[in-house]
């Protein structure tokens, strides 16, 4: 027997819409009211605002990748000085050889900077201000200060103001004319009486007090960007206060006279050379 599919007709079985039909099939995904379109409109929201916080905390962490890398670094090298402003409007005197970092995409949610050598430092009021050494740190709110942060040797000179000082796990709070140092674990907090001798390189002044007679040579060595030939392991204490001559000789004749002793210098043709062509580019 043939059969005409057109005349097959199929009559379901349920008397049902199709949006009981919906609400069968989709009951999992829905609100125990599954009539009530007002909370069914509430989890769409909810969805869109988790996905929509998911979005932003990516771009956070995209973000703060981003200004990691986008880390600025400032150097001065043996002889050199650089002033250079931050961007809050501080300003800051880095001595020779030196180098200051710093991340400006995060600079006002953390003014922060990373310091290794010496610097001058003049805070703009407003906002906690950190300077980094390694693990020793300067933390102030507005106030001029040096830090010196070497190998050998780390110390804080407060000008004006007052600065918390953090140096070998421990800390301590200094005002205008004190000056705290750290030097082979030793921890001294004092007064002085004049702070500018204490920084005198701003002055173009060395200024040495019952300092190792090493040290000083090397700070000499950095100021001219010379190499001394004969230093060895002297075991003396220098005090000194004088103006930074053109002549690097006449410096190392001024320290070591006292002693008896005639420093002579590495590289001096090479550094000759040097000061003719900074001085005709």
């Amino acid at each position: 027997m043939n059969m005409n599919i057109e005349d097959i007709k199929i009559i379901p079985q349920w008397g049902k819409s199709k949006d009981e039909i919906w609400n069968e099939v989709f009951d999992d995904y829905c609100v125990e009211n599954k009539h009530d379109t007002k909370h069914r409109a509430r989890i769409v929201r909810l969805t869109f605002l988790k996905y929509a916080a998911a979005a932003v905390v990516a771009m956070m962490i995209a973000g703060g990748s981003f200004a990691y890398f986008s880390e600025v670094a400032h150097t001065t090298l043996r002889g050199a000085y650089l002033s250079l402003s931050l961007p809050d409007g501080s300003t800051v005197m880095l001595n020779v050889d030196s180098e200051l970092k710093y991340k400006p995409l995060l600079w006002f949610a953390s003014k922060t900077v990373e310091l290794n050598g010496e610097a001058y430092f003049e805070v703009k009021s407003g906002g906690r201000f950190t300077v980094k050494s390694g693990k020793n740190k300067v933390m102030v709110l507005g106030t001029s200060f040096n830090v010196f942060a070497r190998n050998e040797k780390y110390s804080v000179t407060c000008m004006t103001g007052k600065v918390m000082v953090t140096a070998d796990n421990r800390q301590t709070t200094l005002t205008p004319n004190m000056q705290v140092t750290l030097r082979n674990g030793n921890f001294n907090v004092a007064e002085i009486a004049d702070t500018e001798q204490h920084i005198g390189w701003r002055q173009n002044r060395f200024v040495f007090n019952g300092a190792p007679l090493t040290e000083v040579i090397k700070e000499i060595e950095r100021q001219y960007d010379i190499q001394i030939s004969n230093v060895l392991d002297f075991d003396y204490s220098y005090t000194g206060n004088f103006s930074k001559t053109e002549n690097p000789e006449d410096v190392l004749e001024i320290v070591g006279k006292p002693f008896g002793i005639t420093f002579l210098i590495k590289n001096k043709e090479k550094s000759r050379k040097q000061k003719i062509r900074e001085a005709h580019p």
